[in-house]
C-alpha cells in the first residue's frame, strides 16, 4: 500500500517515471494500443506490470478510471474495435465517475465519451462543457458542440475522431462484454464502495429515525432524499409503504394524499448512486410493540435473507442460488412468496445487473458486490430484508451497508452458521 502511494505521488512530482506496485513505469511514451498495460492489480483484472501512458491523456483523471480506460482498451484490442462511442449512463459513469445526464430519468444525456487506444475525450454540447471539464469529467479533455444545430454539430465532432475508423457505441456488440467489465470491482471501486455503504447505511438511518406518525409517502421520501443527498448519494430509487400497503405492494412509489398517512408501521427501500456505483438497503420502522404477524414474517424474512447471503459464495450459479431461496422460504412455510417478488442479484453501476432465476448461468465471482431482497406479504402487513455486500477475493461477504447503531438480531442459518441481520426499529 505504501508502494501504490508512493506510485500516486511519484507520478505527480517526478512527470519522467514513478515507481508502482512492481517495478519501474515509464511515461515517456504516449498511449499506444500493443503496449498500454495498468500497473498490476493481482486481486482483480490481470493486467502488465508496465503502464505506457501520455501525460497529456491521463493527467488529472482520477486512478480509479484509468483502470477502467485500460480494461476498455483491452477489450476493444480483443474485439478488434477500433473507437468505441459510450452514450449510456452506467458505462460513462464507469470510465469517468461523471455524470452525463440532465434529467435523471434519462438512460444517456448530452454527454458522450469517445474511446480509441489514445485518447479518451467528452463530446458535449456548450451548455455542459464547462460542467463536464470542471466538475464531473476531471481530468478529460471536453469537445464542445453548439446546441444550435444539434445532434448534427455532436455528430461532427465524433466524425472527426473517428476520422474514418470502425466504431462501435456501447449498445452494440460490447455491451454484454463491457457490463461484464464493471462489475469486476478494482481496489479503487472497493475503496469508494465501502465509503458509499457507510454513508448509505447512516443516510437511511437517520431518514428512518426522523419519521413520524401521520407523514404521508411522499414526506418520507422526501425526508430519505434530503438524508442521501447531504452525502452526495442520489437515490435512483425509493419505495415507501406505510402500514397495510407493504403487505400488497412489492415496489411501492410513494404517494399524497389521504390514506396515506403513517399510522404505525414504515417500509422505505433505496437504491442511491454516487459516481455511477449504487448500494441497496431496507429498512422498518414501527411505532409501538410490534404485531405478533410482522414479528413472525421478519424473523422468517431475516432468516431467508441469512441463508441466500451466506450462501454467495464463487462458483454458485444463479440457479443454484434461486433454489436456496426456494428452500429456505419453504422450509419455513413460506414457499409461495418466491413467487411475488424477484429476490435480487449481482449489483454494481446498475441497480441489479442480473437477477437470480430458474435456469440463470450467472456464476458469482470474488470481487463483486450483490444484493438480495427477499420479502413476505402477510395477511395484514409485510416486510423485506435487504443490504449489500461484497465478495472478497478469499469468498468471504462482508455487509457494505450496515447502519449504526440500528437493532440487529443474529441469525442462525439451517447449517448453524450465523449472520446479524436489520431487526425492526421501534419508536
Amino acid at each position: 500500500r505504501l508502494l501504490a502511494v508512493a506510485a500516486l505521488c511519484g507520478l505527480c512530482l517526478f512527470p519522467k517515471t514513478f515507481v508502482a506496485r512492481r517495478g519501474i513505469v515509464s511515461l515517456e511514451r504516449s498511449f499506444r494500443a500493443p503496449h498500454l498495460r495498468a500497473w498490476p492489480n493481482p486481486s482483480r483484472r490481470k493486467i502488465g506490470s508496465c503502464v505506457q501512458v501520455s501525460r497529456v491523456a491521463m493527467d488529472g483523471i482520477s486512478p480509479q478510471y484509468v483502470e477502467h480506460i485500460v480494461a476498455a482498451r483491452e477489450l476493444m484490442k480483443a474485439e478488434g474495435v477500433e473507437c468505441l462511442l459510450v452514450t449510456k449512463t452506467p458505462t460513462f459513469f464507469w470510465l469517468t465517475g461523471g455524470r452525463c445526464y440532465v434529467p435523471t430519468i434519462e438512460e444517456s444525456g448530452p454527454a458522450q465519451l469517445f474511446v480509441d487506444q489514445e485518447k479518451a475525450v467528452v463530446v458535449t454540447t456548450s451548455i455542459e462543457g464547462n460542467k463536464m471539464r470542471t466538475q464531473e469529467c476531471l481530468g478529460f479533455e471536453v469537445k464542445e458542440a453548439a446546441w444550435a444545430g444539434l445532434p448534427g454539430t455532436m455528430d461532427a465532432i465524433i466524425t472527426e475522431l473517428v476520422a474514418g475508423r470502425s466504431v462501435e457505441t456501447d449498445t452494440d456488440s460490447l455491451e454484454a462484454k463491457l457490463d461484464e467489465l464493471m462489475v469486476d470491482l478494482t481496489d479503487h471501486d472497493v475503496a469508494a464502495y465501502r465509503a458509499l455503504g457507510k454513508d448509505i447505511g447512516e443516510a437511511l438511518a437517520e431518514a428512518a429515525r426522523s419519521v413520524c406518525v401521520g407523514d404521508s409517502e411522499y414526506k418520507v421520501a422526501g425526508i430519505t432524499h434530503a438524508c442521501y443527498n447531504k452525502r452526495g448519494i442520489d437515490l435512483v430509487m425509493i419505495a415507501v409503504a406505510h402500514d397495510e400497503r407493504i403487505s400488497w405492494d412489492r415496489h411501492p412509489l410513494p404517494r399524497l394524499g389521504v390514506g396515506t398517512e403513517l399510522k404505525k408501521v414504515c417500509m422505505i427501500a433505496t437504491c442511491g448512486r454516487r459516481k455511477g456505483l449504487i448500494c441497496s438497503l431496507s429498512r422498518l420502522v414501527c411505532f409501538g410493540e410490534v404485531p405478533a404477524e410482522l414479528r413472525t414474517i421478519h424473523d422468517v424474512c431475516m432468516q431467508v435473507d441469512a441463508e441466500i447471503n451466506l450462501a454467495t459464495v464463487p462458483g454458485k450459479s444463479a440457479d443454484e442460488l434461486y433454489h436456496v431461496i426456494v428452500k429456505a422460504y419453504t422450509d419455513r412455510g413460506y414457499g409461495e412468496q418466491i413467487l411475488q417478488h424477484h429476490q435480487g442479484g449481482l449489483i454494481g453501476y446498475k441497480c441489479r445487473h442480473w437477477i437470480a432465476q430458474p435456469g440463470g448461468q450467472q456464476v458469482i465471482k470474488a470481487g463483486r458486490a450483490y444484493a438480495w431482497n427477499p420479502t413476505i406479504a402477510g395477511k395484514t402487513i409485510g416486510t423485506k430484508s435487504e443490504d449489500t455486500i461484497y465478495v472478497n477475493n478469499n469468498g468471504s461477504m462482508e455487509v457494505l451497508t450496515n447502519s449504526p447503531d440500528w437493532p440487529m438480531v443474529d441469525v442462525k442459518t439451517g447449517d448453524g452458521r450465523t449472520m446479524s441481520r436489520p431487526d425492526i426499529l421501534v419508536k
